[in-house]
């Protein structure tokens, strides 16, 4: 309150001596801007309003804080009232560094006799880039559109200036607009970079004569470049451990820390024999078996989508283990390779050497023989006290084919005598009723185990929970391709379209009879026709479109169209033949390395992404339900309904929105193919009636690769 009415009475103030002061002859008619900047002109009027003829001298001055600079002086002789226009330029030479809160005064032969209202005069230029904000990668270029007004509210014209790092870059300001073109070095660190910004105007001397500047901080963000495998030591022996760290180098060889790794340690003969999920940076470690024989181990490591390897060498250990039980010497063989070497055991004060070769693991007996009395018996670090008997000093190898024979016999003997009592017991044994089994369908459709009895002239029924399991010798079709998933590849890595049939009755129908062989025969072509592959795991069938195989980044919407037209065949399949196919049908998105190799397709998925596709497909009641990532990046908009599955975010698809008119293409598609699939059922109608149902066999549901492996490498 108390600055509102300080700035009020010194507003009074001045009206009050400007009205004073312009009561005489010389007065101004206008008054200043409120703000000017160096290089501006200042247009004031004076009136001369005199009452008989005016002869004098009439000067202004530039009054600033601390200073007073004369910038008009002529001598006027007027004969009636007039009007004197007067420039006055704010340059350098003129008024030299003045600058702040300002006012002109008008002088009648060195009197006062006029006072301008306050104005400011200021250097300053306002800087400021219009879309400044996102980090930045290394070796990135960006194009920066930047501001540059004056303190009087006029766009600036001159130069601008901006360094960063060790880099300098300058251009053009006009009309208060001007381009900064920055491009990062490659190799820039990664955090917060300064970027200095200067604008300037200059006068016809090259001074400079308004300026600005504002400091930015650009945000650079790390670059995986290399993975490095680091080992805390690359000579290992046997029941030790492997031990290191995944290392993540970003672009200045920074270490970045916390990422997901993947380590993959691999035999001589590159089978893979351990996988450990870690961190970049974080210890892990593989125990190797006290056998395993001397060889070179792979470890490589997967991480941010860069693989590197390292190479361990699994040391020769030669080394046997003694045992003293009573007069028994027992020698195993504990290293890694073939033991042929000579032992020293020392019994009492006599030493006898034992020459000794034994395989990996394989043991040895021998006997202890001495006069008789108490010995101290010593092999390398295994001491006893016993007490022996004997002849003399020495060591028998005990023949362990003697005793296996042995063994054998009693073994041979007491199988003779359990047959010989088994015939002995069934020939004496009378039997009372003889029953059959067979099973078949009862009237109200449910499947029972009908036992007759012959004895007693009835039958009994006892209901059964399923029908007992078919054989499983055929596969329920057979793919163009061989497809096989792998758990070390290396190939492209794509982001691909995976979706998954779930069949949740596929005990009943791994028989394949009732058509069902055909219908799922109908699915891979439908797959197969769209340049897709089908991988069946178990009790589901994935179908995957690979970029390396379609030749297009864009397989979303084909996945859509051959998932409706898969969705079809089960659904007519269902309404026509009694054998019904429970499904839930999925769509996901994700990456798949895959590889062609001898005709055979080759694949791994890399996180999630077929457990995420199994997971929604089981929650599927016979829809199409998709991801929430396949949703984000399929074009066209999704009909459909949201689902929470678990922490899991579905669509139920409905339809597709079409944004860029393929609806006629999508549907011409659906058409072709429905006309396709009629033709190929007229062309294999006779060889369908041929088959009896005899012809078909199943699928073994526990097939090899129950599990899927969500490999990395």
């Amino acid at each position: 309150m108390k600055e509102v009415l300080s700035v009020l009475a010194f507003c009074v103030f001045t009206a009050l001596f400007v009205s004073f002061a312009s009561a005489g002859a010389v007065s101004f008619a206008n008054q200043p801007n409120s703000v000017y900047n160096m290089g501006d002109n200042i247009n004031a009027t004076l009136t001369i309003n005199s009452q008989s003829a005016f002869e004098s001298v009439v000067s202004i001055y530039l009054e600033c804080p601390g200073s007073r600079v004369e910038v008009y002086k002529e001598f006027l002789s007027l004969s009636s009232p007039a009007q004197k226009e007067v420039v006055v330029p704010l340059v350098k030479s003129l008024i030299g560094y003045q600058s702040g809160i300002c006012r002109l005064e008008a002088y009648e032969d060195n009197v006062s006799a006029a006072v301008s209202g306050n104005f400011g005069i200021s250097n300053s230029i306002t800087v400021d880039l219009l879309d400044w904000g996102s980090p930045m990668n290394p070796g990135q270029e960006i194009n920066f559109t930047g501001s540059a007004i004056k303190q009087d509210g006029r766009p600036a014209n001159g130069f601008y200036s901006a360094r960063i790092d060790n880099t300098t870059l300058s251009g053009n300001v006009k009309d208060g607009v001007f381009n900064l073109e920055l491009a990062l070095p490659s190799d820039s660190a990664a955090g917060q970079h300064e970027l200095d910004l200067n604008v300037s105007e200059e006068d016809s001397s090259g001074n400079i004569v308004n300026s600005g500047s504002k400091i930015y901080f650009i945000n650079v963000n790390h670059v995986p470049t290399n993975v490095e495998v680091l080992l805390d030591n690359t000579n290992v022996t046997p029941g030790k451990s492997i031990s290191g760290k995944i290392i993540l180098h970003d672009q200045t060889g920074e270490d970045i820390s916390g990422g997901d790794a993947y380590v993959a340690v691999k035999d001589s003969s590159g089978a893979i024999v351990g996988k450990i999920a870690t961190k970049t940076g974080d210890k892990f470690s593989y125990p190797i078996n006290s056998t395993e024989p001397p060889s070179i181990f792979t470890v490589s490591a997967y991480a941010d989508g860069i693989i590197n390897s390292a190479y361990v060498n699994v040391l020769e250990n030669r080394e046997v283990t003694s045992d003293i039980i009573n007069n028994t010497l027992l020698l195993t063989n504990t290293g890694n390779v073939f033991y042929n070497d000579t032992l020293l055991v020392r019994i009492g004060e006599d030493n006898v050497s034992v020459p000794v070769s034994l395989g990996v693991g394989m043991s040895q007996k021998y006997i202890i023989s001495a006069p008789d009395g108490e010995y101290n018996v010593s092999v390398g670090s295994s001491h006893s006290t016993v007490f022996l008997s004997g002849n003399a000093v020495d060591l028998q190898k005990v023949d362990e084919g003697n005793l296996n024979v042995n063994i054998l016999i009693w073994v041979f003997l007491i199988v003779i005598l359990a047959l010989g009592l088994y015939f002995m017991v069934k020939r004496n044994y009378k039997k009372k009723f003889v029953t059959k089994k067979k099973i078949l369908k009862n009237s109200t459709g449910d499947f029972v185990v009908v036992r007759h009895d012959f004895q007693k002239g009835r039958q009994a029924e006892d209901k059964v929970s399923q029908v007992p399991p078919a054989d499983k010798s055929a596969p329920l079709f057979n793919p163009g391709r061989k497809v096989e998933i792998s758990l070390s590849i290396s190939g492209t890595k794509q982001n691909s379209s995976v979706g998954c049939i779930s069949f949740r009755n596929y005990p009943e129908i791994s028989s394949g009879e009732g058509n069902v062989r055909e219908t799922l025969s109908k699915v891979k072509e439908a797959v197969e026709d769209s340049k897709g592959f089908v991988y069946q795991n178990g009790s589901y069938l994935f179908f995957i479109f690979a970029p390396s195989f379609t030749r297009t980044f864009k397989n979303q919407k084909e996945a859509v169209a051959v998932g409706k037209k898969i969705k079809r065949v089960l659904d007519d399949h269902n309404k026509k033949f009694r054998k019904k196919i429970e499904y839930g049908l999925s769509l996901n998105y994700g990456p798949v390395i895959t590889k062609l190799e001898h005709n055979v397709i080759k694949f791994m998925s890399l996180g999630t992404i077929m457990i995420s596709a199994k997971k929604i497909a089981n929650s599927s009641d016979g829809s199409i339900l998709i991801s929430e990532r396949f949703k984000e990046n399929l074009e066209d908009g999704v009909k459909g309904s949201p689902m929470d599955l678990g922490g899991m975010k579905a669509y139920k698809l409905d339809n597709l929105v079409d944004k860029n008119s393929h609806s006629t293409f999508l549907s011409g598609f659906l058409a072709r193919q429905e006309k396709e699939r009629q033709k190929s059922a007229e062309e294999k109608k006779p060889k369908t009636a041929a088959l009896s149902s005899e012809d078909t066999s199943v699928i073994d549901g526990s097939s090899e690769g129950s599990e899927d492996t969500e490999g990395i490498l």
